[in-house]
């Protein structure tokens, strides 16, 4: 089994449910008795909050580049980053490291093909929803990206950093989530993108099933951290 790094606490409470999964994922390959070999760099959230407002990213550069270090030099040969806002900085530190990043995004490329979607509807934090950079990510491997109308795209994004990054998880915004996800329906998307790794923590639902006028309609839910730890895997067990 080959040693994964993990920069996470990004937020915390989906770092401990990629650890979670991970280590159920090999007890499922090789047996109950085994765990999985992971190093973590655990990055306090309120520095990540503080290097964001740099809008020349050097600090949060910097920062990541200082935690890929830390994980080769304890003997990690690939990392992953337990984040969907942040995980563009995984192939500067992969460039600067020479470790391999185990990417989250290309994990939801591949479980969105899979699924045969082109259409995708993208939630998330607010840079994940409005930043281009996102979007051009998805379309450069074929797909076509539909964010939220207002007011679902104020109002979920809120609820992510009010509410999911402190391990806080209500009904009341689970309800907020659905309606965003009917708005999306609406706008005839194939497939949504739970694109923050902490909103899969809080819709459990791994697809969304509304009645119209004629039948029983569901469209998958992508979860990136399920996605992402299948991937980890795959590479974790290689030869």
């Amino acid at each position: 089994m080959q040693t994964l790094g993990m920069i996470g606490g990004v937020s915390w409470h989906s770092t401990a449910q990629y650890y979670k999964l991970l280590n159920e994922g090999i007890a499922l390959k090789l047996g109950a008795r085994h765990s999985a070999r992971i190093v973590l760099s655990s990055i306090d959230f309120a520095d990540l909050l503080e290097w964001q407002k740099d809008k020349s990213s050097k600090q949060l550069i910097d920062a990541f580049v200082a935690e890929g270090r830390r994980l080769k030099a304890a003997g990690c040969h690939g990392f992953v980053i337990a984040s969907h806002t942040l995980a563009w900085l995984g192939d500067i530190v992969e460039a600067e490291t020479g470790i391999k990043h185990i990417s989250l995004y290309e994990a939801t490329f591949n479980k969105l093909h899979s699924l045969n979607a082109t259409r995708i509807g993208l939630t998330g934090t607010r840079y994940t929803m409005q930043d281009a950079h996102y979007r051009e990510r998805y379309q450069k491997v074929g797909f076509e990206i539909v964010v939220p109308n207002q007011p679902h795209l104020t109002r979920t994004a809120a609820i992510v950093y009010t509410e999911l990054v402190q391990g806080i998880f209500r009904p009341e915004s689970r309800n907020v989530f659905n309606e965003c996800f009917l708005d999306l329906v609406s706008q005839n998307v194939d497939a949504i993108v739970l694109g923050c790794t902490e909103i899969g923590l809080l819709v459990t639902e791994r697809e969304f099933s509304f009645a119209n006028s004629e039948k029983i309609v569901a469209v998958p839910l992508v979860d990136l951290i399920e996605a992402n730890v299948t991937e980890c895997l795959s590479w974790m067990l290689s030869s």
